[in-house]
């Protein structure tokens, strides 16, 4: 047998005079397709005798011809000349390149009986490796360049703290010196950014907005670091460790408006749905919730959180291994642990169904904890900054339902099953503001009594991380106050007036 076989044009060689004239016809030379992009090596082969050459031909023919047509002609299985002995490879040649592809994909690890398995390659891989020198070239590594440090200005040794300021045309950061009564300028750029700026979480980067994209600046010298290209952000999210940043467009098909984007490579890693199609309604940011870890990020869907891996960008999987939404029935919100890849999810009341409270580890879907609830009117969530506890505040309607009751649930999470300490406070009580201390155990409270304007600030402790009990501590009585803030390392609580024009501020100390 001749092989590769020859393949001709459909048309015979032959081609009429531009003339059209019948009479008139134009020898072409025959093509020969020289590419052997259709042709594979199957190795592997048992090695027989002249007699059982035949009956082993069709045996491969049979396989083979199971992937693709072979040619005429297209079976190649080459025989020792002085013994007639086959030499346990052949050559097969199949009518297209993509034949040929899904019979190597098919065949190559297929065991035709206990002593011989098939080994299947391409023809042109062949070729490519032969062509592999004996000896060694070795690779020249590209020079070394020290990149720029992106957490220089944790380095500052006054440990300064920098923030930003965009007004007109300009964009200024400054360093904010508490030792000195003027801020100091860091850099500054004219037209740096079209729209907003925004700091992702650890102060790493600084994004831009642009009517082309974002742009993603780090360093000393403010490099730019990353382009992210998607025209018309309107809104900009980053995850907590800042590997991952989402946007959201306002215009355009709103099937893919909403991207997660690498920070260290700039790639689009995957797209999802934005707004509903005909839904005029502003989107609801942050889009998605990360775990404190980025290793996944959530959203709230009908009757269910879709929980996705950050490394795969796919739902997680569930107990039967197959991947799906974690179903919540009626559930209107959730959040994450700051320290832990745990949940804390409510569903309000539904027919005779109670309102609760649900706190579930995932990606392993197993619940921690859950809390029924009556009569809710409100419930809000709030974590502990190290993940030590989960305060609910419950507005619930009272037996007339003409006036609302305020209590504190309050999750211990670093204990055995998780207990709940209640709150109640008076009826008529306003809860106006709630604050946990960070790094700490206490909890501060705004609460005014109802028919009156006078507020007091009262101040909690969880007593230990472990086995402790509520008490309260200390109360500031009558303070115009309306918001809490606690010092990033605890210990200091500012007491803010924010509404009208003259705000108040008062420090509480200890």
């Amino acid at each position: 047998d001749s092989w590769p076989a020859c393949h001709y044009p459909s048309r015979a060689g032959i081609n009429m005079a531009e003339n059209g004239d019948p009479d008139a016809l134009e020898e072409e030379e025959p093509q020969v397709d020289t590419s052997f992009s259709h042709a594979i090596i199957v190795d592997g082969l048992p090695k027989v005798p002249p007699e059982k050459h035949e009956k082993l031909n069709n045996v491969i023919r049979k396989f083979f011809s199971q992937v693709g047509k072979i040619l005429e002609n297209g079976l190649d299985h080459p025989k020792d000349p002085e013994t007639g002995m086959s030499l346990g490879f052949a050559f097969i040649e199949f009518s297209s390149a993509d034949e040929a592809n899904a019979a190597v994909a098919k065949a190559n690890g297929y065991r035709l009986d206990k002593s011989h398995m098939f080994v299947v390659n391409l023809f042109t891989d062949f070729a490519k490796y032969a062509s592999i020198p004996d000896e060694e070239v070795e690779a020249q590594p590209e020079p070394y360049v020290p990149k720029e440090n992106l957490k220089s200005w944790l380095l500052d040794p006054t440990a300064r703290d920098q923030f930003v300021v965009r007004y007109n045309e300009e964009c200024e950061i400054w360093w904010n010196d508490p030792t000195r009564p003027d801020p100091v300028p860091e850099h500054s750029r004219r037209g740096w950014s079209e729209n907003y700026v925004a700091w992702s979480p650890r102060g790493t980067y600084l994004a831009t907005f642009h009517n082309q994209g974002i742009m993603l600046w780090a360093g000393a010298s403010w490099k730019r670091m990353q382009r992210l290209s998607v025209r018309g952000v309107k809104l900009l999210d980053f995850s907590p460790c800042e590997r991952f940043v989402v946007t959201w467009t306002p215009e355009g098909d709103q099937k893919e408006a909403l991207v997660v984007w690498s920070t260290a490579t700039g790639a689009k890693l995957r797209a999802f749905q934005g707004t509903k199609d005909g839904d005029s309604t502003e989107m609801a940011w942050p889009a998605f919730r990360w775990s404190h870890d980025d290793e996944f990020f959530a959203r709230l869907g009908e009757d269910c959180i879709y929980v996705y891996e950050s490394c795969s960008m796919k739902l997680i999987k569930d107990k039967q291994d197959k991947r799906s939404s974690v179903k919540a029935d009626g559930v209107r919100h959730f959040l994450w642990s700051p320290t832990d890849n745990v949940v804390s999810l409510w569903a309000p009341e539904h027919m005779n169904q109670p309102a609760k409270v649900v706190l579930m580890e995932l990606p392993s879907r197993s619940e921690l904890r859950q809390k029924n609830l009556f009569s809710v009117a409100d419930l809000r969530m709030t974590w502990h900054e190290q993940g030590h506890f989960l305060c609910v505040k419950v507005d619930k309607h009272s037996k007339s339902k003409k006036t609302l009751n305020s209590a504190f649930e309050l999750f211990r999470l670093r204990d055995k099953g998780v207990p709940i300490e209640v709150q109640e406070f008076s009826k008529d009580t306003t809860i106006l503001a709630f604050a946990w201390e960070p790094k700490g155990l206490r909890f501060a409270v705004v609460h005014a009594d109802g028919g009156s304007n006078r507020t007091d600030v009262s101040i909690h402790t969880m007593g230990s991380k472990h086995n402790g009990r509520v008490s309260l501590l200390k109360t500031c009585e009558k303070k115009v106050c309306n918001g809490l803030f606690w010092s990033p390392a605890g210990g200091i609580l500012l007491l803010a007036n924010l509404k009208g024009t003259a705000g108040e501020l008062e420090g509480v100390y200890g």
